[in-house]
């Protein structure tokens, strides 16, 4: 009889166990669906964004803005001929609400709206296909993609347009293309343009950073510096600050100038300062405090994915 109590007991007890178990797994499937969702979204920008380098990029731009992109100078056109995907960079809201199609939008009637515009183009081109005529009367705009990619690339296409952060796509084509010049181009090795990060300046159309002299001689601060101080100009060109290392006084000022035309920003760690988001050829200076202690302080552009591509230093502030 002891030894069935004991066995009911045990069984009981496995059962608890068992139940407990069906429990906490059941409650927690919403976060593993939603974690899994969320991995599933991921890969699919990472593929979309390799295709976007491989079959778009020339056209539209690292930046998807297409033949709106400014040249290396921020002025000009880049001339490229596609057509502007990375709305959001070039309309402001109220603007953009107006737009017949909004390819990233949160309203769920736009989205499918612009998920057939976008599936279709890529599809059929522009003209659409069965419009081209043969001889050759009609410009070709955008050349059809179904023969060369298959349903799920489109797909992946077509969610990096709708979902994307033009912030990674931009990154992450200038350090490819980056790579493809500095492997393909002799010179670019032999001047140590491949070294670490700096494979990224070589990218076409990323401008190289100017020397410290030019840089001081165009900087336009939007603040006169403090009388007793000195200024000292930094500039952002795309993904890359002109000077990863200053030394400073404290009450001397620092001016940024963005002179891409991707927004930057300076963020300086430890001292509490930092100036406005920047659009292309804005300028701000900041004033290092009159108390700041002696030591170095780590700065970065705070724009997603900019500090990771090497927008970074160190500030080194020295007793007066």
């Amino acid at each position: 009889m002891g030894s069935v109590r004991k066995l009911a007991t045990v069984v009981v007890i496995a059962l608890i166990a068992v139940a407990t178990a069906v429990t906490v797994y059941t409650a927690n499937e919403p976060n593993r669906r939603e974690s899994e969702t969320t991995e599933q979204q991921n890969t699919q920008i990472e593929r979309g964004t390799s295709l976007y380098i491989t079959y778009c990029l020339q056209c539209h731009g690292p930046a998807g803005l297409g033949a709106a992109e400014k040249g290396p100078d921020g002025t000009g056109s880049m001339g490229r001929t596609g057509g502007i995907l990375n709305q959001a960079a070039l309309y402001p809201a109220d603007q953009l609400a107006t737009l017949q199609i909004v390819f990233q939008s949160d309203d769920p009637v736009r989205q499918g709206i612009a998920e057939d515009w976008i599936r279709f183009r890529i599809m059929y081109g522009l003209p659409s296909e069965p419009q081209v005529k043969q001889d050759g009367s009609v410009q070709v705009q955008m050349p059809a993609f179904r023969h060369d990619l298959n349903v799920e690339q489109i797909n992946d296409l077509v969610f990096l347009i709708m979902h994307g952060d033009w912030n990674y796509v931009y990154n992450t084509a200038i350090h490819q293309t980056g790579l493809q010049v500095c492997e393909q181009t002799p010179e670019a090795e032999r001047t140590g343009m491949c070294e670490g990060d700096m494979h990224d300046a070589a990218a076409y159309p990323t401008a190289p950073p100017k020397a410290d002299a030019e840089v001081d001689a165009d900087a336009t601060p939007t603040e006169a510096p403090a009388a007793d101080g000195t200024d000292h100009a930094i500039e952002a060109v795309d993904t890359a600050f002109d000077t990863n290392a200053i030394t400073v006084k404290p009450g001397d000022t620092i001016t940024l100038t963005n002179s891409g035309f991707l927004q930057h920003d300076l963020y300086i760690d430890g001292l509490g300062i930092e100036t406005n988001l920047l659009n292309g050829g804005e300028t701000q200076t900041i004033t290092i405090p009159a108390d700041a202690a002696p030591g170095d302080y780590d700065f970065w552009c705070t724009v997603t994915g900019h500090k990771e591509s090497g927008m970074q230093g160190i500030i080194t502030v020295v007793a007066p």
